[in-house]
């Protein structure tokens, strides 16, 4: 069923509004659940079964007009994110959201986490995993930019509209200066003021807050957002960008164009404005750090940054990888190499890559950033990652491990070299970080037995967990995981 939305959708009309106006919903359509499709299920949907979890997917196509934004007359878009801008042109659009929700209306909690999926890889990877089924959140994703519909040349059927015709064809992207606007349109039609719809993608949920997320590339594009078109909208009630390198999506990219990576990281990095009165986390790697420092910005009232030493961009449990993994093959996805067909979002993988599993820091960011937002509890400030000299390096220990930062047990309790790059890689080829397992007579020196490991690894949880970036629920998972190392480094 497609249904245009009127005024009564919330505010004033979308494609003219001014500084302190509410966007609105007029003219949207919107069409779903989406039932039918030459494959079975939607693009980026978790291959593991939502229902195992009290979760259901469904999947709703909306467009109207999306406004593209330039900086108002006067304004310089500089490093201190304190952006002004102006909606410049509009153009006809139309894409989806994938909304999954518990099943059960009575566990949502209220919270949803509207996610701009990544297309690094030329094609959209979602961000679920299981962990974040645990609270009754939803997890929304928008498909905001037009890599996303149109794939990249040499990979067009990695596309929506070319992998799924059926389903998809009809789907059109005006470019990448209009996904902001896209974006906003997808908070409002899932949020708390979107009225009584017609076709309403949360199935009438008491939803009570909005949080914008997106890693890596995406974080880029959330950056962007939170400094120019947030205040414009306000329709996020908070944010946790993941993994940014520190740099901010542009606002001028030709109508009909996708952004220029590369040319994003020849801009310098900039800080995400803290005068939005929303909680912002940013959750970043040692991947990151040097590219970030130059945009360091303290802790504030509604600010916090998080560096997780050891940890690499692309790094998570195995568990979690294997669920992307399997996705990605039942959907006949490959991530692009250099040999690929297509040099977009080419990455490396290292023949040793880094081990480091940072989700359970996630896990708490997402729970502190909803505590902040629903109760005013402010998340821990927290030390961030040592870095010296011209041009700033990361400072390491004696074992090469670095300094500063969120400690996870694996730098507290180390039994290789954990690094977020690979020596002599260029950054796409440094996104899996890389390790170097220490010889075992080095790991019998630091700890002459397998319960000598363990204690100090499980102390070392029990602090991270003292310190706020640990949820106490997780620690026995990790202990455990802790524990079968230590059966390998200490084989009977």
């Amino acid at each position: 069923m497609a249904v245009l939305l009127g005024a009564a959708a919330c505010g004033d009309g979308g494609g003219d509004q001014g500084a302190g106006e509410r966007p609105s919903l007029r003219g949207v359509t919107v069409t779903g659940p989406v039932t039918t499709g030459a494959r079975p299920n939607a693009f980026a949907e978790p291959a593991f079964d939502l229902a195992e979890y009290g979760y259901l997917s469904q999947e709703f196509l909306f467009g109207g007009q999306a406004t593209a934004y330039a900086p108002a007359d006067g304004t310089e878009l500089g490093t201190d994110g304190r952006w002004t801008l102006r909606p410049d042109r509009t153009e006809p659009f139309k894409t989806r959201l994938l909304v999954m929700r518990p099943s059960d209306p009575a566990k949502f909690s209220g919270t949803v986490w509207l996610s701009w999926v990544n297309v690094t890889a030329g094609f959209e990877i979602g961000d679920i995993t299981r962990a974040s089924l645990r609270d009754g959140d939803a997890i929304v994703y928008v498909s905001a930019q037009k890599i996303g519909l149109d794939g990249v040349p040499g990979a067009e059927g990695n596309g929506l509209r070319a992998w799924d015709p059926e389903r998809y064809g009809t789907l059109t992207h005006p470019g990448d200066a209009f996904s902001f606007d896209i974006f906003t349109k997808a908070a409002l039609l899932v949020g708390r003021d979107r009225g009584d719809l017609p076709v309403d993608p949360m199935s009438g949920l008491d939803v009570r807050r909005v949080f914008g997320t997106g890693a890596s590339q995406s974080a880029i594009r959330l950056t962007a957002y939170l400094n120019g078109v947030q205040p414009l909208a306000n329709a996020l009630d908070g944010a946790l960008p993941v993994a940014s390198f520190g740099h901010a999506a542009s606002f001028d990219t030709p109508t009909g164009q996708t952004e220029n990576v590369d040319a994003v990281f020849g801009r310098p990095p900039v800080r995400i404005r803290d005068d939005l009165g929303i909680p912002v986390i940013l959750v970043t790697t040692e991947t990151e750090a040097e590219s970030l420092y130059p945009a360091r910005q303290p802790d504030s009232d509604t600010s916090r940054t998080w560096e997780i030493a050891g940890a690499a961009h692309a790094g998570a449990g195995a568990g979690s990888i294997g669920d992307v993994i399997a996705t990605l093959t039942r959907d006949g996805l490959t991530l692009p190499t250099g040999a690929s067909g297509s040099t977009s979002g080419a990455v490396g993988t290292p023949t040793q890559p880094n081990s480091v599993d940072w989700l359970p820091v996630m896990s708490a960011a997402r729970q502190h950033l909803t505590a902040w937002s629903r109760d005013g509890a402010a998340p821990p400030k927290l030390p961030l990652i040592t870095l010296k000299g011209d041009p700033p390096q990361i400072q390491r220990d004696q074992h090469g491990n670095a300094l500063g930062g969120i400690r996870m047990p694996e730098l507290e309790v180390p039994i290789a070299t954990y690094s977020g790059s690979v020596e002599g890689a260029d950054l796409r080829a440094s996104l899996f970080g890389s390790m170097r397992p220490f010889p075992a007579d080095q790991v019998h020196a630091l700890y002459p037995s397998r319960q000598d490991y363990l204690t100090a690894y499980n102390n070392a949880v029990d602090r991270a967990v003292n310190a706020g970036y640990f949820l106490d629920r997780d620690a026995e998972t990790i202990k455990a995981t802790a524990a079968t190392t230590a059966d390998q480094l200490f084989p009977q």
